[in-house]
């Protein structure tokens, strides 16, 4: 190559890489949200009421708290400025008093990842993160202060990841690859309940040994087929994602069985906010606390009804609790 078809090569790459900086700005928006924590209860299928905190919206005044949290979506390349305010919030005694906002799976810094062990204030901050196209994907927020505690009372929600076309708008794909679009999304958030979690403080003996009762999908037992936890309606060869986010304290395994019990497949893309070099195919997906899946299943060319569940498993031997159920009808 001579000295001119360098310089030409040089100025083409320095004029794409000007571009797509351009663009990149251009299309970034800045969230500010605001966080709060409120007290609700819920009547569990056996009618026992359960104790939650939850993360609602708004300061003083805080409403629209839900089990799980409600999502927040992020495009990617956009900032998202996440304020929790603790005002009126219910909290442990001294040393558990307060609470946090921690970023699940995100890169952040140490400043902005709301663990009170490495200098985060617990009596309200602010926590910025700006994610990047290899972050597309499923992730979660939960509070940090006594975890263990505070998880089991409910301070959870997802966070979601998405890629933007050229006008800055969401695409309806998991990650920027193609592949990964969907005509139907839903989130699936797993988690279980052991009622005395609820009600013990401090360092009470009782966090030495979980022992849960209930098994939720999204806040809902959906113990049965026949009552499940979500419900999605489709269509017939239609592109279904799936974002399970585990926010579970036991072992889990995800499966989706037609209305005669057989195994359905679907498949993988990305595992904890990072794209599989190779997407997988399989019936069967085990996941342990804190992992989060995205995955796609297409839905037949004849009407029915599949049902998505999780089957929650001791931690000590494996051997399952129960299952929780969702439903797709198409």
């Amino acid at each position: 190559m001579n000295t001119s078809s360098i310089i030409r090569s040089a100025v083409v790459s320095l004029l794409t890489l000007i571009t797509m900086t351009v663009f990149s700005v251009a299309n970034a928006a800045t969230i500010n949200l605001t966080k709060c924590v409120a007290s609700m209860n819920k009547t569990m299928s056996d009618g026992a009421s359960v104790n939650f905190w939850v993360f609602g919206s708004g300061g003083m005044s805080c409403s629209g708290g839900t089990l799980p949290a409600a999502a927040i979506e992020v495009g990617v390349g956009d900032t998202l400025n996440l304020t929790l305010s603790v005002m009126m919030a219910p909290m442990e005694p001294t040393p558990y008093n307060g609470h946090t906002i921690h970023l699940h799976g995100a890169d952040v810094s140490t400043s902005e990842d709301g663990v009170p062990d490495t200098g985060a204030s617990v009596m309200g901050d602010t926590y910025t993160w700006t994610p990047t196209a290899a972050m597309a994907g499923s992730y979660m927020y939960h509070c940090h202060v006594h975890t263990v505690k505070h998880l089991e009372m409910g301070m959870y929600g997802p966070i979601i990841i998405r890629p933007k076309d050229a006008s800055g708008n969401f695409l309806n794909q998991i990650t920027s690859n193609t592949a990964t679009a969907f005509d139907y999304v839903q989130n699936y958030v797993f988690s279980t309940v052991d009622p005395a979690y609820h009600t013990a403080t401090g360092d009470s003996t009782v966090f030495a040994d979980y022992n849960p009762k209930y098994f939720l999908i999204s806040g809902n037992e959906g113990k049965t087929t026949s009552a499940p936890a979500v419900t999605l309606a489709a269509a017939v060869n239609k592109k279904v994602a799936l974002r399970l986010i585990g926010i579970h304290s036991v072992n889990s395994t995800f499966q989706i069985k037609d209305s005669s019990g057989a195994a359905k497949s679907f498949t993988v893309y990305v595992q904890d906010g990072r794209a599989w070099p190779t997407a997988q195919s399989m019936t069967s997906l085990d996941i342990s606390p804190g992992q989060r899946f995205d995955v796609i299943f297409t839905t037949p060319s004849t009407s029915g009804t599949w049902y998505p569940q999780i089957t929650y498993k001791k931690l000590r031997d494996n051997a399952a609790y129960a299952t929780a159920y969702g439903k797709v009808t198409f």
